[in-house]
């Protein structure tokens, strides 16, 4: 969908017009409704952005990240119970979810739960272990709690997919 890459560059009113265009094409196109919350989010209209995802979820009640992108937006809102109970639905329709469990975690991490938020991550990273911000955001979460350091029961490799430039 072009109004991804127009929102990646920046161009947020012209990324609108071409996700409203293809809502009016197809008004029970779910993923539309979806990116369309993610310009609003963009352009700093979160009402917005959770009413859009809610539609992308009244369309497609599986969409495992229209659930976890109003969990973002919840989060945003300083909802965090209600941004926790959306990250809780999109890991339970998409188990492997791994930015799922680290959106979560963060959020555990904001109220102060941080045996919750370093399960999380853990879990996260089981899913995606070469995400090097989990690895970041873990040890945040582990100075949070009162911790300079903590083991690292994963080990980063680098695999062939791994840009050379992506070193810890």
């Amino acid at each position: 969908m072009r109004g991804i890459a127009l929102t990646r560059k920046n161009e947020l009113d012209r990324a609108l017009v071409d996700v409203d265009q293809a809502i009016r094409v197809d008004p029970t196109f779910a993923k539309a409704h979806n990116v369309r919350g993610f310009v609003y989010v963009r352009k700093g209209e979160v009402d917005n952005a959770i009413a859009n995802y809610s539609e992308a979820i009244r369309l497609d009640p599986n969409y495992a990240r229209a659930y976890n992108n109003r969990g973002l937006a919840w989060r945003q809102k300083n909802e965090h119970d209600r941004a926790i109970a959306d990250f809780n639905e999109a890991i339970r329709l998409d188990p492997d979810y791994a930015l799922g469990y680290a959106h979560r975690g963060w959020t555990y991490n904001l109220k102060g739960d941080f045996k919750r938020a370093i399960a999380d991550y853990d879990q996260a990273l089981k899913r995606d272990p070469q995400a090097a911000s989990f690895y970041n955001d873990r040890g945040r979460i582990w100075r949070n709690k009162g911790r300079s350091s903590a083991p690292l029961p994963i080990s980063i490799r680098p695999s062939a997919s791994t840009p050379k430039t992506s070193r810890l």
